[in-house]
């Protein structure tokens, strides 16, 4: 009986051990097809312009971003008597509302227009990075309410509404070409030219 245990606790181990290599080649597979994304083709061009475009876009609505929440956030603080819930929320509100402008702007005046969305796609994966490595650093130290409060107020908000509003707007405007039609091979007997 201890040796049929001990046989069926062998083949467990053995399916689970080739369960978890079948999702790590899974994972190896999808990282290289990530990646492969920002490698160039024999041609010297890049095989995802918009994965590189949106991944560069990021970064500029981050920078923005940073910048006019720092300046609303200096120029409201003075004014705001209120509660702090109230005054966090109108801080929140109007950054967001002027951090909006520079999607807006980019839908509008660029030709592709899913590259706000995919930028602000990339912001959020970049949050989503951001309060995995948070609670890796702040585990046992209590600090991470703390943190996961300024993170709605102050991410999370103008995340969400960016994603709402840049998802709508590509929705709405983005059209995708239509592929090229073939000439039907009757055609060729009825073309009269």
């Amino acid at each position: 009986m201890a040796s049929q245990d001990n046989f069926d606790r062998q083949i467990r181990d053995a399916e689970r051990d080739r369960d978890r290599q079948a999702r790590r080649e899974k994972w190896a597979k999808r990282e290289k097809k990530f990646f492969r994304t920002f490698l160039f083709t024999e041609d010297g061009k890049p095989k995802s312009s918009f994965g590189i475009y949106t991944f560069c876009l990021s970064f500029v609505f981050l920078a923005a971003d940073m910048v006019i929440y720092g300046l609303v956030i200096d120029a409201l603080t003075p004014l705001m008597s209120w509660p702090p819930m109230v005054s966090n929320l109108v801080q929140a509100l109007a950054a967001t509302v002027l951090t909006l402008v520079i999607p807006l702007a980019v839908h509008w005046l660029g030709k592709d227009k899913r590259l706000a969305f995919g930028s602000y796609l990339w912001l959020a994966l970049y949050a989503v990075v951001v309060v995995i490595a948070m609670a890796v650093f702040l585990r046992g130290t209590g600090a991470m309410g703390a943190f996961l409060v300024f993170f709605g107020w102050f991410v999370a908000i103008p995340l969400a509404a960016g994603l709402a509003v840049t998802g709508l707007l590509c929705r709405r405007d983005h059209h995708p070409p239509e592929p090229a039609q073939e000439d039907k091979p009757w055609k060729k007997y009825t073309d009269r030219r």
